[in-house]
């Protein structure tokens, strides 16, 4: 809808295209020169009849007629404000043809518009690349099929908006980010053709991921298109046509798009963000395309589920070099957090070499560091994990320490299995090596190759170099320096396969006594698996019971290993007589085998989905503890209350874990069905949230 204003003074006329249009810093607000204009006015008409336009800021001009006054007007205008300003054919000009209109266009150097029903019918000849310029719009101010727009849209050869948002400052990008711009945006100039978003804008919003991972298209277009796994290739007509599949194709959508132009072949990844904007981002960070004619047009869409630019560039740097790894996208060993922080692996391409575990966003880390620490890991021997964080120096968070601390204990298990030669990981970190890190690292006795901000690595001649930057490093368990006979840790500028290994010779035996190999063999088996769970019993044999306060001691070091705990604990009783033994506990149960495998997926139920969901730990953990005796009910109560706020009131909560415990009950001894009634009754008497 436009907004109408009385004109009132000579000085506010002087600041008008029309007589009309005045432009203020919130738009364009059409003033009239007399009476407030009615319904049947006809500029009210075509204002309204013109299609909506899709920009944050965009302020349509609808000049009665061409002048100096209105040109006057342009000089004085942004370049932000020239390019979301579409110019209307003014009725003046009578009925308009798309060459008229491209003209127009040419002289204002501004993108003009006309409705489909002003065009006379007689287009009186063909518009210099046409299959470029002229785009038609819906409605809704969205670009559409050609041919089928309420408004045509002519774009100049030669746009006067020089490099809008090239001086806004970052806070004004990150409003405009992800916001609707002008749809069918196409703009002519010197240096190329944009399709889509401002290069500004379009840098603004994906400089990190390429600084990070780089844009590399291995080969030739066939190469790039092929790598895509498209069912088939289009050849879009023109950059209008481009646009509009882009567009079709929706949120999120990610293609190749190749143009042949006059020096050769113009490799792009076409990006749709969540307002279905279009980006065009290139291998030398260009956003530009050729502004060829004859140039043939290329477009392979990725199929698929839509996934995160970052993870779409480490893609296309695997498919380049042929020998990088894919990143799951899914958790491994179940291990995943109600905060969303999930194991990732990653392992090169032909199967070969170690799997590496990354903890957090798998698409932070860039393709050249996977590459070192990938060639590493295979050529030592030696397993890594990696953190990412989604910023250099940013402290990793509780849960992602909590991961790697629960990683770690898996791999001393692994280690304990194969009788101490698998050595225990090298963790790789851009994060800041933080207290809580630290202290988890120096438990386990591992490594640390970190990026350290303000370090500076020695030159040729020993003099430290100047580092404006970081350098890289290890961090020996304990924190220590060189020392007993040990050289301090290298200091290098980049990271390298020579630094990991410098780095494996800084672990250290963990600094509390490993669990057993009966333990172990119990704890490598998944509550969820009756079957895995029976061998893990019968491979840790009768020593099992006997090493139960090894088991909790591994619960206070990993919470999430307390299901195992409560576990080992009900099944006591029936390991006792041995699992293929009598009857034993409760009646018609099938004998002691047959209720351990019942009772297992119950407990993995109560356990939850997510390693860190503390309330169940804490709650299994008092199971187990009351039926050893080794807490009494005021003190498992005590601990169960800590996670009040994740046991509220009211709702579903507190009355599906009495249903899960109730299950339960008949399949334990008859002993233990008291201390799950304790269970039930501190779960339903707990202090609301936030008391």
């Amino acid at each position: 809808m436009v907004t109408h204003l009385p004109l009132i003074t000579r000085p506010m006329a002087e600041l008008c295209a029309d007589g009309r249009t005045v432009f203020l810093p919130g738009g364009a607000m059409a003033v009239g020169t007399d009476a407030m204009p009615t319904a049947d006015d006809p500029f009210v008409r075509r204002a309204d009849a013109a299609a909506r336009f899709s920009g944050p800021v965009a302020t349509p001009l609808f000049p009665q007629a061409d002048s100096d006054l209105l040109r006057r007007m342009l000089d004085r205008q942004s370049a932000e404000q020239l390019d979301l300003m579409p110019v209307h054919w003014p009725d003046s000009a009578g009925p308009a043809s798309l060459p008229g209109l491209t003209q127009w266009a040419d002289d204002l150097r501004l993108s003009t518009q006309v409705l489909r029903t002003q065009l006379d019918g007689a287009t009186g000849g063909a518009v210099p690349f046409g299959p470029h310029r002229v785009v038609d719009l819906d409605a809704e101010g969205r670009i559409t099929a050609a041919g089928t727009g309420v408004t045509v849209r002519v774009v100049p050869s030669d746009h006067r908006a020089s490099k809008p948002w090239a001086e806004a400052p970052a806070e004004v990008l990150d409003i405009l980010s992800g916001k609707p711009y002008l749809s069918g945006r196409i703009v002519f100039s010197a240096d190329g053709v944009e399709v889509g978003l401002p290069a500004e804008l379009t840098n603004h919003r994906y400089r990190a991921a390429l600084r990070t991972h780089g844009l590399r298209f291995g080969g030739s277009g066939d190469d790039a298109l092929a790598a895509t796994g498209a069912e088939r290739v289009d050849e879009p007509t023109g950059y209008v046509d481009l646009a509009y599949r882009m567009d079709q194709a929706g949120a999120g959508a990610h293609a190749v798009v190749v143009v042949d132009g006059p020096d050769g072949e113009s490799i792009h990844l076409a990006v749709n963000d969540e307002a279905r904007n279009l980006s065009l981002l290139g291998p030398d960070g260009s956003a530009l395309l050729p502004a060829a004619e004859s140039g043939r047009i290329r477009l392979a869409l990725y199929p698929g589920e839509p996934v995160s630019v970052e993870e779409r560039l480490i893609q296309i740097a695997a498919a380049s070099t042929g020998s990088s790894a894919a990143v799951s996208t899914g958790p491994s060993w179940a291990d995943t957090t109600r905060n969303e922080v999930a194991l990732h692996t990653w392992q090169a391409a032909d199967g070969t070499g170690r799997v590496m575990e990354i903890i957090g966003p798998a698409a932070a880390v860039s393709t050249h560091d996977l590459g070192v620490l990938a060639e590493a890991a295979e050529y030592l021997d030696q397993p890594i994990i990696v953190l990412a964080t989604d910023r250099p120096g940013r402290r990793p968070t509780p849960e992602q320490v909590s991961l790697l601390n629960r990683r770690l204990f898996v791999h001393l298990g692994e280690s304990v299995l194969a009788g101490g030669h698998d050595p225990v990981p090298v963790v790789y970190t851009r994060a800041s090596a933080s207290p809580e890190l630290t202290r988890v690292l120096d438990e386990y006795g591992a490594p640390l190759v970190y990026e350290a901000p303000g370090l500076s690595a020695p030159g040729a001649d020993g003099m430290p170099l100047l580092n404006l930057g970081s350098a890289w490093t290890a961090r020996r368990p304990g924190g220590s320096p060189g020392g007993g006979g040990q050289a301090a840790p290298p200091v290098v500028d980049a990271l390298s396969v020579d630094l990991i290994e410098a780095a494996t010779g800084l672990r250290r035996a963990p600094a509390f006594t490993p669990p057993t190999v009966p333990i172990v063999s119990f704890l490598s088996a998944p509550l969820t698996d009756p079957q895995a769970i029976l061998s893990g019993l019968d491979r840790a044999g009768p020593a099992l019971p006997d090493q139960h306060s090894q088991l909790r001691e591994a619960v206070d070091r990993v919470p999430s290993l307390a299901g195992h705990h409560a576990v080992l604990s009900l099944a006591k009783p029936l390991l006792l007589g041995g699992l293929a033994g009598g009857p034993g506990g409760a009646a018609g149960t099938g004998g002691p085998a047959a209720q351990v495998g019942a009772m297992a997926p119950m407990l993995a139920d109560l356990a939850g989905v997510s390693f860190d969901d503390r309330a169940s730990h804490a709650i299994l953990a008092a199971i187990g503890d009351l039926v050893e005796g080794t807490r009494s009910a005021d003190e498992v109560t005590t601990a169960i209350w800590e996670f009040k706020d994740d046991l509220p009131r009211g709702g579903a909560v507190r009355p599906n874990w009495i249903r899960k415990i109730n299950a339960l009950v008949p399949l334990v001894s008859e002993g233990h069905r008291d201390p799950l009634d304790r269970i039930k009754e501190a779960i339903m008497t707990c202090p609301d949230p936030g008391t």
